[in-house]
């Protein structure tokens, strides 16, 4: 297995331009930290949104300006500037590369509820590409995960023990099976308001947990990436997630492909993966694809 150690010194701005690969593709390795060797590159879309300079929310890279993330993240304020993106890490502690945010575009159809939770950063500064920096592909309408689908969700929340919840200070990474939206709407009637016949929408994707760390709320924004033909692809964004206490119930994701448009709207050269094939991971291909990414694989992404 071939292991490539990039040096902790290095910085973003002595590597070559050419590190930018298609959309949607890793580059496992592993860099020197503190002097142990540490797995990186495995999510190189996945940003953290920091408030204030704290970590907030989850987000993910789809263009070299601009960040995909939840509405909802943005409760505590809607002002652009006190919000920036930090990318390029495994570990919150780490360096990596922090850009600020310039704009904020959110849904105008989004309301206190689920619907419509979809959000846009864009920064600063264009993104200078990394081996551990690259964006995530996004689907174009056709395509959507079909039921059973094994996917995954990578972010930044808290995770899951007997005892208690805990923040992560890590990327994690949970295996999740699409599952259909009705039956997610029954196992979650009981939070129905007198006239509302359905939670989840048309916008909106099911997926349940199947293995790795459980997650808890805290989560919000944290990409849903299925692989299609050897490509990475950002099915959806963490809107919610239930408590520790229940955390067999389906999280919701918002639909990156029912906004396809809006997307295109506000970003015009951002590019949509059109075709599927039988990249999406099968239950029985995803156990030993877990084992091999595990070990860090790089010939399997």
């Amino acid at each position: 297995m071939l292991l490539i150690i990039f040096r902790e010194k290095l910085s973003h701005s002595q590597l070559p331009r050419s590190w930018f690969q298609a959309c949607g593709q890793t580059n496992i390795s592993c860099k020197n930290v503190k002097g142990k060797l540490v797995e990186a590159g495995k999510w190189p879309w996945q940003v953290s949104i920091l408030f204030l300079g704290a970590n907030n929310c989850s987000g993910s890279l789809i263009h070299h300006q601009w960040v995909l993330t939840a509405v909802h993240c943005f409760q505590r304020s809607k002002d652009p500037t006190s919000y920036s993106v930090k990318m390029g890490i495994q570990r919150l502690s780490e360096n990596g590369t922090e850009l600020s945010v310039t704009r904020m575009v959110i849904h105008e159809d989004f309301t206190s509820l689920m619907s419509q939770d979809i959000a846009l950063l864009k920064l600063r500064d264009s993104v200078s590409w990394s081996p551990l920096i690259q964006q995530v592909c996004l689907p174009n309408p056709k395509l959507k995960p079909s039921l059973g689908s094994m996917c995954w969700m990578i972010g930044w929340g808290q995770t899951y023990t007997r005892e208690t919840p805990q923040p992560s200070y890590s990327l994690q990474e949970v295996a999740v099976k699409i599952v259909n939206n009705e039956i997610c709407n029954q196992q979650y009637k009981f939070l129905f308001l007198k006239s509302q016949k359905k939670l989840i929408g048309n916008d909106m994707i099911c997926a349940i947990l199947q293995w790795g760390v459980d997650t808890c709320q805290g989560n919000s924004g944290s990409s849903l990436v299925c692989q299609v033909n050897h490509t990475w692809v950002q099915m959806g964004v963490l809107n919610w997630s239930f408590s520790c206490s229940r955390h067999r119930f389906p999280g919701i994701y918002t639909s990156t492909s029912h906004f396809t448009d809006w997307i295109k709207k506000q970003i015009s050269d951002v590019r949509f993966i059109s075709r599927a094939g039988p990249g999406f991971l099968s239950l029985v291909f995803l156990a030993g694809y877990i084992l091999l990414v595990s070990l860090g694989s790089p010939w399997l992404l």
